[in-house]
């Protein structure tokens, strides 16, 4: 990868969303790691300190729901962009997403979660690099 390649975090329990979602952002220009589920995320945020932004499902195993996610790793990075996913809810619940996140409802582009994610990442201070032409716009995860 780029040394200017933006990091993502994609938290999907599904296994096929997930492999899915990871192939289409990483054409899209993003170089993604992968967690199936809140645990395994935190794992990864205390990991790496480059991750530019986390785009995880609500509807995570084990307990933990994409919400409480999203509010442990503003403890570790109180400025990480989030993006909320979900085929479940129409719209993130108020007073339980985190200030700043956004919420995409599925099935979603690989594109629109591209351009949102790299709106969030620029509102955070950082450029982030055009997608490569591989990116394919059909696909719906």
């Amino acid at each position: 990868m780029h040394p200017d390649t933006p990091v993502l975090l994609v938290v999907e329990d599904d296994f096929l969303v997930r492999l899915t979602m990871a192939d289409a952002l990483t054409d899209g220009g993003f170089e993604v790691i992968e967690a199936g589920d809140a645990r395994e995320a935190l794992s990864r945020i205390c990991e790496r300190n480059d991750i530019s932004a986390m785009l995880t499902d609500i509807n995570l195993p084990g307990g933990e729901d994409g919400f409480a996610l999203a509010r442990a790793v503003r403890v570790i990075r109180p400025d990480l962009p989030v993006v909320y996913a979900s085929g479940r809810y129409s719209a993130a619940e108020s007073g339980k997403s985190v200030d700043g996140s956004r919420f995409l409802a599925k099935p979603f582009t690989p594109s629109l979660a591209a351009d949102v994610i790299r709106d969030l990442i620029a509102l955070d201070g950082h450029p982030v690099p055009e997608p490569s032409q591989q990116a394919d716009v059909r696909r719906a995860v």
